[in-house]
């Protein structure tokens, strides 16, 4: 029975070589003469390539795309935890997870993804993106990006449901005068490329629940940073007489920012503004005041985004699935809702 290995000799190129001629390898750079070679061989020696049982080995490992710098995962608190979460649960599995980019940081031509048993892709990775990374590998599981949609395992926090939660917080105890202040969603291609929009869940759940009421919007877009955030506050406190009795914000960083905006202007939070935020990272309990702030547990996010990853790489499971995960608002100073 002719095998690759006949057709390798007889065109006298590597078995290697005729496989990915064979598979279309688009990172493969050969010769028009050595394909045509090849095809001579495979006609001469009547070799039916479309029996042949070449199939690329996957290997028991997860490869990473982040879609923010390594340098951000270490500074803010979210991104660290996820991280984290991502290599404890790898190690608890005994998974390798040794491919890792950060697209901010080394952006480059995704390739080889195929020999990897699956690939988490954390934060918003464009759509496009995704569908090429699909060609490559189907085991893909995306953390904290619920609007991709294509046939992939998603798992994310409940940052709607917990702005809305929030507002009514704010609204049932009299609050009309609500703003928010958060960052621009940052979608990213694996050319490092980014498209900043207002397409971002939180902002998305705070326009709905204030059309609902019929109450006036007030929104402040930055970055995701404690500059960013007093920045904003600082424009606010120049140009609006009649500020916001509430104000949800975004992340915490951001809170840390307009709290300083705020202080600097004399304006008491917790009294005259009461602030809530998401996050609950270590410094929202020593702000004075104290923040109150949605806690999201990050790490166990990340640690169920890899056992998906396991489920996909032991054949168990083909049909994507979605998780949800709950988090809970952590009360303290800033803001104190009414009692139940």
């Amino acid at each position: 029975m002719v095998g690759i290995r006949d057709v390798a000799r007889r065109a006298n190129v590597s078995p290697g070589t005729v496989s990915r001629v064979l598979n279309n390898d688009p990172t493969l750079s050969v010769a028009q003469a050595t394909k045509e070679r090849i095809y001579s061989a495979i006609k001469e020696l009547n070799y039916d390539v479309e029996k042949r049982k070449y199939v690329k080995r996957r290997l028991p490992s997860i490869g990473v795309i982040s879609s923010t710098s390594r340098q951000k995962e270490l500074d803010d608190p979210y991104f660290n935890a996820l991280r984290m979460g991502l290599e404890q649960e790898a190690r608890r599995l005994h998974i390798g997870m040794n491919r890792v980019y950060n697209l901010e940081d080394n952006p480059k031509t995704w390739q080889d993804f195929d020999k990897l048993g699956a690939i988490i892709v954390v934060g918003t990775v464009s759509q496009e993106s995704v569908k090429r990374l699909l060609k490559q590998n189907p085991n893909i599981v995306i953390i904290d990006n619920p609007d991709i949609n294509q046939e992939v395992d998603l798992v994310y926090a409940d940052f709607e449901r917990m702005t809305k939660r929030v507002l009514q917080l704010f609204y049932d105890k009299g609050h009309r005068r609500i703003a928010y202040i958060g960052g621009f969603n940052i979608t990213i291609d694996e050319k490092g490329e980014k498209v900043y929009s207002e397409n971002e869940k939180r902002l998305r759940a705070y326009q709905a629940f204030m059309s609902e009421y019929n109450l006036s919007q007030q929104s402040k877009l930055g970055l995701w940073e404690p500059l960013e955030g007093k920045r904003i506050m600082d424009e606010w406190l120049q140009t609006q007489q009649t500020l916001p009795t509430a104000i949800l914000v975004g992340s915490d960083p951001l809170a840390v920012g307009v709290y300083r905006s705020l202080q600097s202007a004399g304006i008491i939070v917790g009294k005259e503004i009461e602030i809530a935020s998401f996050d609950d990272i270590e410094i929202a309990e020593f702000l004075t005041p104290s923040l109150t702030t949605v806690h999201i547990s990050a790490q166990e996010i990340a640690k169920s985004a890899v056992r998906l990853a396991k489920e996909r790489i032991d054949g168990n499971r083909q049909e994507p699935v979605v998780m949800t995960f709950p988090s809970k608002l952590v009360i303290r100073e800033s803001f104190i809702p009414n009692k139940e």
